[in-house]
């Protein structure tokens, strides 16, 4: 599995049809709420390596806006400690509200997620 961590402490790993979202400094089963800020040079950045490992994990990767609750970023079901994440795109970066009792992953992207994310970022970034 590839990663790359950013200075604000999110850890991004992927790996063909997935792409985690991680804390640096890891995470206990309690810690549930996580924020991510970015600059306006780091959030170009985090752009365009998320946009890059996308296209890497999973092939056609289009930015598109979510058109379903499948492919809305915002929730996503971790089978694995059978429970919910939530993401959001803010003003600043990324909130992330971790599956409970998770004890690394934050967040898991699958395409349509992913694809949404992308939409959104780069509206955002855009100033929209």
């Amino acid at each position: 599995m590839k990663t790359k961590i950013f200075s604000n402490g999110l850890v991004v790993k992927y790996r063909r049809s997935a792409i985690i979202l991680e804390n640096s400094s890891g995470k206990t089963e309690r810690d549930s709420n996580f924020e991510y800020a970015f600059t306006a040079d780091e959030l170009k950045d985090f752009l365009a390596y998320i946009t890059k490992v996308a296209n890497e994990a999973w092939t056609n990767i289009t930015p598109k806006e979510a058109y379903s609750m499948d492919s809305d970023y915002d929730e996503y079901y971790d089978r694995r400690y059978d429970n919910n994440g939530y993401l959001s795109i803010t003003d600043s970066g990324i909130v992330i509200e971790a599956p409970h009792l998770s004890k690394d992953t934050l967040y898991q992207f699958n395409k349509a997620k992913i694809q949404s994310f992308l939409y959104d970022l780069e509206k955002k970034q855009q100033g929209g």
